[in-house]
């Protein structure tokens, strides 16, 4: 048997942040069959959807309708952003048989303020009193939360820098408020191995809350950013199929890391991941399909990306 130590858990969020800035809206059940094709090669853990206003991110409008179609065997996590968002995800994960604590409610905010008031459209400030709020009606049901951090290592905007200490007080909450795992997120693929590492350093010193990274490729930093949270001791990492997608609220993020390069590249240092290369490379397959059928946006969205 593999320790623990020696096991890296890979994440896809293919189904959510992949899709989130096509600008094209993939059929309902091709999500599913994607999802399905993620589980078939190993993953465990799956983003599939997020309960945000459908106006503002209408390629995710379907959230309601996908989750009664997720595959067993998986579990599963849907991003939130606010009171409402949370109520329909508790509707929809119990009203398709999953039990609370089965899956994860995803809260998102960002430690740049002006990508976190595009992003959430409030301050930072006033984001964390969100949070509060649904922290404390998740312990009641016994909903299990994890939290992101957009923007941990570095701004979309040159003139924006992120401070260390907002990224503290933010994993701070969310810690306090019943996280079980906090993401860090480098939503603009700006930053490098140095800046990883030192944050990392500095969210160990007050939070033992599981770590979970996340990088988008911009001058092939990404895989230098992956091998400096392995060093740290981080066994957590998300990635996407064909290494779509990005942030529409954040100018210039680029693709999301590629699920399997990531899964290639901590195999080859030494880490189990699970995951069926042949298989993984299926999937690929059928999100292409699913992109290659999706309807246009609509005329306004598709103009606004």
């Amino acid at each position: 048997m593999i320790p623990a130590a020696d096991r890296v858990t890979l994440v896809d969020v293919t189904a959510r942040d992949g899709l989130q800035d096509e600008p094209r809206i993939v059929r309902t059940a091709r999500k599913a069959e994607i999802v399905a094709a993620l589980a078939a090669a190993g993953i465990t853990e799956i983003e599939a959807t997020s309960f945000v206003h459908p106006a503002w991110v209408p390629q995710l409008a379907d959230a309601e309708a996908l989750v009664p179609l997720l595959p067993p065997g998986v579990r599963y996590s849907a991003l939130i952003m606010n009171e409402r968002g949370f109520d329909r995800a508790l509707a929809a994960f119990g009203g398709a048989g999953f039990a609370p604590g089965s899956y994860d409610l995803a809260f998102v905010a960002s430690a740049s303020p002006r990508h976190n008031a595009a992003n959430n459209n409030r301050t930072i400030a006033e984001t964390l009193t969100f949070f509060d709020a649904i922290g404390a009606r998740a312990r009641a049901a016994g909903v299990s939360l994890r939290a992101a951090i957009s923007c941990s290592f570095a701004s979309p905007w040159a003139d924006e820098t992120i401070a260390l200490d907002t990224v503290l007080e933010m994993v701070t909450r969310f810690d306090a408020g019943g996280c079980t795992t906090i993401g860090l997120a480098d939503t603009v693929g700006k930053a490098s191995p140095q800046i990883v590492d030192a944050t990392i350093e500095a969210v160990r010193n007050v939070s033992d809350a599981a770590l979970s990274l996340h990088f988008h490729d911009l001058g092939g930093n990404a895989m230098l950013n992956v091998e400096a949270g392995l060093r740290r001791g981080v066994r957590r990492f998300e990635g996407v199929l064909a290494g779509i997608g990005g942030c529409p609220f954040a100018p210039g993020a680029p693709g999301n890391l590629d699920l399997e390069a990531l899964a290639t590249f901590v195999e080859a240092h030494g880490f189990a991941t699970g995951t069926d290369a042949a298989r993984l490379g299926a999937g690929r397959a059928v999100l292409q399909r699913a992109l290659d059928e999706a309807e246009p946006l609509p005329a306004p969205h598709a103009a606004a990306r």
